[in-house]
């Protein structure tokens, strides 16, 4: 066993149920989670966009991806919608008096905001999926809502981890066509499909054995969802690979040893749970 893998699965032995234990406690628990990923996820963001020199609204940045999670516990998604047209109006006018015309201010702002949406405002989107979205009524049982509300949040998560690993086992056996040689040259058609097959069985499987008495979605729902999720946990991770590209770097950062950085293990993540959230508000 490598010492690079060491390193992955200790950070994993420990990560796992550390996430496992916030999002069962919900609430303001999993929303500070929530939050410092997304704070830490932007930072990542704004030092590789620096490394590109390109300037970034870099602390003002990271509070307002840390804030977006609470923001939605309290106001809900209009509260989101609220908190996202300030943040499209502060970034701008705090960086006109903040960064000096050379440095090109709009451009920072504009790259500025996109780092909190995209990290903070679609991490956000894990709460109201973790209350229940359509599934769970209001009221019932406190334990077993927190249970099903803690199951429903991992299941795209687990779509995206078995799509990952399918793609990763069905590429090395069978890959050969690159899927985006510019992007991933590693990654390969054969992976792909490997990974939305799995993304299939996982969404099949997964609320059978789990969510038996409250998965509602009829085959064809919960086929489609399971194509959707792990389809854009493909777009997701290729978007991740987009932006390490254009800013020359390996890996987000090195905070995670032999994982890389925050960036690098939500890239699939951020895609995923967004859109299971918006399936089941959407289609349920």
């Amino acid at each position: 066993m490598s010492p690079n893998f060491r390193k992955r699965l200790a950070v994993a032995g420990v990560g796992v149920p550390l996430c496992a234990l916030v999002t069962y406690a919900g609430g303001v628990v999993f929303v500070t989670g929530l939050g410092a990923a997304a704070a830490l996820g932007y930072r990542e963001f704004a030092a590789m966009m620096r490394g590109t020199g390109t300037r970034v609204l870099t602390l003002p940045g990271a509070v307002a991806a840390f804030l977006f999670p609470f923001v939605v516990l309290a106001g809900g998604l209009e509260g989101g919608g609220f908190f996202a047209a300030s943040l499209m109006l502060a970034f701008p006018a705090l960086a006109l008096v903040t960064v000096d015309l050379s440095e090109r201010p709009i451009r920072a702002a504009a790259c500025t905001t996109f780092g909190v949406f995209y990290v903070g405002g679609l991490l956000a989107l894990g709460l109201p999926l973790r209350e229940g979205g359509p599934l769970l009524p209001a009221g019932g049982d406190a334990v077993a809502g927190r249970m099903a509300g803690t199951l429903i949040f991992f299941f795209p998560v687990v779509i995206t981890w078995l799509a990952d690993t399918a793609a990763y086992l069905g590429g090395r056996a069978l890959g050969k066509r690159p899927l985006a040689p510019r992007l991933s040259p590693n990654k390969t058609v054969a992976g792909a499909v490997c990974a939305l097959l799995a993304g299939l069985a996982a969404a099949v499987l997964y609320p059978r054995f789990l969510l038996p008495e409250i998965w509602t979605p009829n085959l064809v729902s919960t086929l489609a969802f399971g194509l959707v999720v792990a389809g854009l946990a493909i777009v997701g991770d290729l978007a991740e690979s987009a932006l390490k590209r254009e800013c020359g770097v390996k890996d987000s950062s090195q905070m995670l040893p032999g994982h890389g950085g925050m960036l690098d293990r939500l890239d699939s993540v951020l895609w995923a749970v967004p859109a299971a959230f918006l399936f089941l508000f959407l289609f349920v």
